[in-house]
């Protein structure tokens, strides 16, 4: 069975009413995290990406790039589509901003491998394709606009300019 949300809270936090929550510990399993990615209720996966980018905890053992690649196109890729308004998933727009710190960390990490920020670039494209308008306008604003104030990346992403769809992205994200 699952842990619900308010369990893995009460596993982790001592968390009153009202007052400022203090962790229980610093270490969370890998094998509890991989339980929790793999969850319906995107408030679970919400609080577990809150979880993962919180200084105050570590996993253990790490997650491997490809894992966290897996969780962020997930997690992220639902946000975008479904733009939750609730406490602890991110909004549409809370999620293409969060993207560009989960690519940049990826990318200014050597030791992982291309192959995962290829692989996440080609999601990006395809979110992109699938979208409506007002998910393209988030891609473009949130996303790729503050990616592409890294001109590596921004060089990264040029094979886009030969996709009729993707060109239009590029252009707007490069103005």
């Amino acid at each position: 069975m699952s842990d619900t949300l308010q369990d893995i809270i009460n596993r982790l936090w001592i968390a009153p009413d009202n007052a400022e929550w203090t962790p229980k510990t610093d270490t969370v399993s890998l094998s509890d995290v991989r339980e929790w990615f793999k969850s319906n209720d995107i408030e679970v996966l919400g609080f577990t990406s809150a979880l993962i980018h919180d200084a105050r905890f570590r996993v253990e053992p790490p997650l491997t790039p490809n894992e966290y690649k897996s969780f962020v196109t997930h997690y992220y890729g639902r946000c975008l589509k479904e733009d939750p308004k609730s406490k602890w998933a991110d909004s549409r727009y809370s999620a293409g901003s969060t993207l560009v710190n989960a690519f940049a960390s990826l990318w200014r990490d050597s030791s992982v491998p291309r192959q995962v920020l290829k692989e996440l670039k080609a999601w990006l494209g395809l979110l992109y394709k699938e979208g409506d308008e007002s998910m393209r306008a988030c891609i473009v604003t949130a996303t790729l606009e503050h990616l592409f104030e890294q001109e590596d990346i921004r060089e990264f992403f040029s094979d886009w300019k030969k996709d009729p769809l993707l060109a239009v992205a590029h252009k707007e994200a490069c103005v």
